[in-house]
């Protein structure tokens, strides 16, 4: 599981996402080796966040494959020009404290 933020610039032709287009897109740029299984989209003004599940062999493998194939997207959907991606901390989707399930007790 992977969690990354996209961010519009001032200059980004579309300030707002339709959140079953981007999916549409995502979807439509991910490649075989991704390993991509779900993904969930929510968006707002400027701003969407993305959680992208993948059948990744570690936890850190599912994360290069998200951020490398949302960077995909950026590079080649006009939609999307204009706007930037960042990975965001896992932990701050766990408001429960969730221990990592990959580092040993």
């Amino acid at each position: 599981m992977a969690a990354v933020e996209l961010t519009a610039s001032p200059q980004a032709p579309h300030q707002r996402l339709d959140p079953n287009l981007l999916t549409d897109v995502l979807w439509a740029c991910a490649e075989p080796a991704d390993r991509p299984e779900h993904l969930t989209v929510l968006t707002g003004d400027g701003r969407a966040d993305l959680v992208l599940y993948s059948l990744a062999d570690s936890a850190q493998a599912a994360r290069a494959a998200a951020l490398h194939g949302v960077r995909r997207a950026l590079a080649t959907s006009p939609l999307l020009s204009g706007w930037t991606a960042r990975e965001l901390p896992l932990d701050i989707l766990d408001p429960f404290g969730t221990p990592d399930l990959e580092t040993p007790p």
